[in-house]
């Protein structure tokens, strides 16, 4: 039966994005889901999670982490499957079939790190608090 999975970015906080991506490939290689949809992790406040960030127990990951997670799980993907990455919290907005279209997604994730710093994909991030 086709099935669509979920891909949160950002979800393993700094540090951990590329292990995070490569695990959870592994995994719905596997699976083998008709469908993966991406999203970033978004931190709202008054959440368990936002009270980690702010007591120390949680560092998230940098926008640059969280788009070279993305690229790094479109690379490990193996498994046949169409891909999107088009939800709000996506400061650029990918989809593609896997594993045709790999290395288009993974270079429209490379321009956008390359043409955007640090601080103007946080500004991006900071607009989807306001929604």
């Amino acid at each position: 039966m086709p099935w669509i999975a979920n891909f949160l970015g950002g979800l393993g906080g700094h540090g951990w994005g590329l292990s995070h991506a490569r695990e959870t490939a592994k995994l719905y290689n596997q699976l083998k889901p008709a469908m993966i949809y991406a999203s970033e992790l978004t931190l709202f406040p008054d959440t368990p999670l936002s009270r980690d960030v702010a007591e120390g127990k949680f560092a998230e990951a940098t926008e640059r982490e969280r788009m070279e997670e993305m690229q790094e799980f479109i690379r490990c993907l193996t498994v046949p499957t169409i891909f999107r990455a088009e939800h709000v919290t996506m400061p650029v907005r990918i989809n593609g079939r896997v594993p045709e279209d790999k290395k288009a997604m993974i270079s429209r994730l490379q321009e956008t790190m390359d043409t955007n710093g640090e601080e103007r994909l946080q500004m991006y991030l900071s607009s989807v608090y306001s929604l």
